[in-house]
């Protein structure tokens, strides 16, 4: 007989980046520190370096990870397999950043085992949560640059020239598959969910140093064999979520091998069946409610509830918006 986990909520990780800023706390009333910069919320994970802890209910205390060594089948149903390391597969973020990130890549899973790395790949997505005018990231390399250039410009103290940028907007979704060298532009709150990996190859640093006066380490020779310089990206690969959504109450922003992404807007409650998946909530505007035929949880902005495979079905209902997340 299965284990009934019921609806899942943890308790939220916060990491100090010298590209953080204050706006996890100004604009979701996260309790971090008024003298910090924090650049990530990890909300659901169970990465080693940082496992998340149910933060309530019947489970209160125990790590995501116990709950997985308890019934892993009821957890992620009959469709979604561990990694191969035993892990759950996605880890859900918030990222907020004051600064440019650094220019990086992060590999796939066959790189990353190449490489020895004790992580999978990871492909990931971004939706803009937040984003000031201006606020631009960047995605892919430009058509037909060489590692030879990329090498060489690392060198010469500048990669800008081979970026592509783009423009972004609240409600923007960006699928960013391993292999795609990217970075996250000064001004932008986003939601990130991705592959239950922290492998990241930084290429390129925009010169700048650490709090102690010093560059951070790059990873040039990984980063040139993660990198798919073969990949076509383009304005095309951002989707407009909410000109998509329009009257629709459910929309599909992205379907991988690794994760779909749907974006609700319930208004009256809109049903979901689980039919062997596990779902990850994400309310993103207002607050909205999840339910099964026996619990009922409200989640305000900014807040996640994961929902195991044997929850069956559930609805979600009130006046705001969420990702709902599934393997």
């Amino acid at each position: 007989m299965t284990t009934k986990f019921g609806i899942l909520r943890f308790h939220e990780q916060y990491f100090e980046r010298i590209w953080g800023g204050q706006r996890l706390r100004s604009r979701y009333g996260k309790p971090i520190p008024a003298d910090k910069s924090i650049g990530e919320a990890w909300l659901i994970s169970d990465h080693p370096s940082a496992v998340s802890v149910v933060s309530d209910g019947p489970h209160a205390g125990r790590t995501l990870h116990e709950l997985l060594e308890m019934d892993a089948d009821a957890l992620l149903g009959s469709r979604t397999k561990l990694t191969p390391h035993g892990r759950f597969p996605l880890l859900l973020k918030l990222l907020d950043s004051t600064d440019v990130l650094s220019v990086q890549v992060h590999p796939d899973d066959a790189t990353a085992a190449a490489l020895g790395e004790p992580d999978v790949g990871k492909t990931e997505m971004w939706h803009i949560l937040h984003a000031e005018p201006g606020a631009e990231l960047f995605c892919g390399l430009t058509p037909g640059t060489t590692p030879e250039q990329v090498r060489a410009s690392i060198e010469a103290g500048s990669l800008e020239g081979h970026l592509l940028r783009f423009k972004v907007k609240q409600g923007d979704s960006i699928f960013v598959p391993a292999g795609t060298v990217h970075a996250i532009g000064a001004g932008i709150v986003l939601a990130e969910i991705q592959q239950n990996s922290d492998l990241t190859y930084r290429l390129y640093d925009w010169n700048r140093v650490d709090a102690s006066g010093r560059p951070r380490d790059l990873h040039i020779d990984k980063a040139l064999k993660a990198i798919h310089f073969d990949y076509k990206n383009s304005a095309e690969n951002i989707i407009d979520a909410n000109a998509r959504a329009q009257a629709r109450h459910v929309t599909d922003l992205v379907s991988s091998a690794y994760f779909s992404a749907r974006l609700c807007t319930p208004g009256n409650p809109v049903a979901f069946q689980c039919k062997g998946l596990f779902f990850i909530i994400l309310c993103i505007s207002s607050c909205i409610s999840v339910s099964t035929e026996t619990l009922s949880v409200g989640l305000e902005s900014g807040q996640a509830c994961l929902l195991p495979a044997c929850a069956d079905n559930f609805t979600l209902s009130g006046g705001g918006q969420a990702l709902v997340y599934s393997a």
